[in-house]
């Protein structure tokens, strides 16, 4: 047989051996194809029109765990793809409109989920498969894993909503404060007035409410990082025997208590109530998830940082650090509860059994600690917190720290800077009642005008921290341009911490916070009296009229 070409001379072709090399050419272009396909780092599958797998790549039976017998001939649904993702979508409807209409679906991304029950997040590409005909006959579909993408993502959309609502939280809880000192301030104001023994009870009752919804605010501030602190020397082994002892005191007895305290160096630097409220809120949690019974476990290890770690939206720094893991054999939460559990006022607790800012303080007072709080649930099979705090160095206590002081301070002449009107009116009223001389002033104008000229008479300044066009570290800068030796104390709805921290290396005497009792002023009053920070005064006390 010859092939003859226009121009060229006919060349001889052997049909048999023609036909060899085509085949050959063939078997190696499969077997490169099968090879590329098999060894490629990307999950490879085809599956036809009824969602029936065909084919599973080796990088795809090795990501979910399943061998090319045990998958081939199975529907994606139920095998790597879960009926359910995490989030609470239904993915069946979406399976069923890739094998209707591939095209539209060229590209999307679900959870899917491999043999052991892991959940993973993939980012899929369809390609049709059409016969001969033009039919479709099946898609394949190309994945790429995007778990640990999806979780940083997750992470900051997290910790970025969390600071939203830490914002929105603190100043609410700013506000609410003010109220609250207005209210509680005019109750004294109504007690100290009236001699009828029932006004008087009256006004004792409002005072323990405004007390109540103080601390409803201190756990919002808590939340919101603005909370009252200090960090000094605590045994946290005494903390979690003490909680458990209340818990003991208080739970069903048939849930039964453990603990496993087996961290050899368990002092840390933080604030001991804050720490003891934390893991009491989480044992109280841990209670409720348990209605029939259970165990309640608590335990501690110390754990090594080696490099600076993220845990959900928490930084770690280097360093050794004390884990305190808090455990249940509760009813678990799913995970679309899980994700907002911190949130504040979020509560899946029936009416009246829980404001929602427990777990809000806990997420608070971890930052505050700068630690890191990380929480493991699956519906019908317990929660558990593990609760990362770094272990620092003992602060020294100091004498000034411990020293109390007696006799009573009067006759004090105070200039109080408040925006709020409450606040200043009933200031100069309570004060005044007391024997201090009181000015009062709802501007930072206003108060440099008249200290520039009456500096000298004045002994304390009293200054809000809030304040519109200029705060309060603003305007303590100024007045003590005028006067270097003055005396002031900052009012606050927030805690000593970072900006107020600074205020007080300026030379501010002392921060008290709102909302606070004419006695608890009083006590500070006396106490930087018998300091030397107040002067001594001479005018007689007032009594009630």
């Amino acid at each position: 047989m010859t092939i003859k070409d226009q121009g060229k001379p006919a060349l001889p072709v052997d049909v048999n051996g023609e036909t060899r090399v085509i085949y050959e050419a063939l078997r190696k272009s499969e077997e490169r194809y099968r090879e590329l396909v098999e060894h490629a780092n990307s999950i490879i599958l085809r599956w036809d029109r009824n969602g029936f797998i065909t084919f599973f790549n080796e990088y795809a039976q090795q990501f979910f765990g399943y061998s090319e017998r045990e998958i081939i001939g199975r529907h994606v649904v139920g095998t790597i793809v879960p009926e359910n993702e995490s989030t609470g979508r239904d993915l069946r409807p979406l399976m069923d409109e890739i094998c209707r209409d591939p095209e539209a679906h060229r590209y999307n991304i679900n959870e899917n989920v491999t043999r052991s029950g892991k959940r993973v997040w993939i980012a899929w590409t369809n390609k049709v498969l059409k016969d001969d005909d033009g039919n479709l006959v099946g898609v394949l579909s190309i994945g790429s894993d995007i778990t640990k993408q999806r979780r940083l993502e997750e992470e900051l959309r997290q910790a970025q909503k969390m600071q939203a609502i830490g914002e929105l939280a603190g100043g609410i809880a700013h506000d609410f404060n003010n109220m609250i000192h207005g209210i509680s301030g005019y109750a004294e104001v109504i007690r100290e007035l009236s001699d009828h023994p029932q006004v008087g009870e009256y006004a004792t009752h409002i005072l323990t409410t405004a007390q109540h919804a103080a601390e409803l605010t201190q756990q919002l501030l808590t939340f919101a990082r603005k909370g009252k602190y200090q960090l000094r020397e605590c045994n946290t082994h005494e903390i979690i025997r003490d909680v458990c002892a209340m818990l003991a005191r208080t739970i069903d007895r048939r849930i039964i208590i453990e603990q496993n305290l087996l961290a050899s160096r368990y002092h840390i630097l933080g604030d001991t109530a804050q720490l003891k409220s934390a893991l009491l809120n989480l044992g109280i949690n841990a209670k409720d998830a348990m209605p029939d019974g259970g165990m309640l476990r608590l335990s501690s290890r110390n754990v090594e940082i080696e490099s600076p770690t993220t845990i959900s939206e928490f930084e770690l720094q280097p360093g050794p650090h004390l884990q305190i893991t808090i455990s249940d054999d509760g009813t678990g939460m799913p995970e679309s509860v899980r994700q907002r559990i911190f949130e504040p006022f979020f509560t899946t607790k029936d009416s009246g059994r829980g404001a929602g800012l427990g777990l809000a303080a806990v997420y608070g007072m971890t930052h505050m600690h700068q630690g890191a709080i990380r929480c493991h649930s699956m519906e019908g099979q317990g929660s558990s917190f593990d609760l990362f705090l770094p272990i620092g160095q003992v602060e020294e206590k100091t004498e000034g720290q411990t020293r109390h002081a007696t006799g009573r301070s009067k006759g004090i002449r105070i200039m109080v800077v408040d925006d709020e009107p409450m606040v200043r009116n009933y200031s100069k009223a309570l004060f005044e009642m007391h024997g201090h001389r009181v000015w009062a002033f709802d501007s930072a104008e206003t108060a440099i005008a008249f200290y520039r000229g009456n500096y000298r008479e004045i002994d304390l300044v009293l200054l809000d921290m809030i304040m519109p066009k200029m705060d309060g570290q603003q305007l303590f800068s100024l007045l003590k341009a005028i006067n270097p030796d003055i005396n002031a104390i900052l009012s606050t709805g927030y805690s000593v911490e970072s900006k107020i921290e600074s205020i007080l290396q300026d030379g501010i005497l002392e921060c008290i916070r709102k909302p606070f009792t004419y006695d608890q002023l009083e006590s500070l009053l006396k106490r930087l009296t018998a300091e030397g920070r107040l002067p001594k005064q001479q005018a007689p006390e007032t009594h009630k009229p």
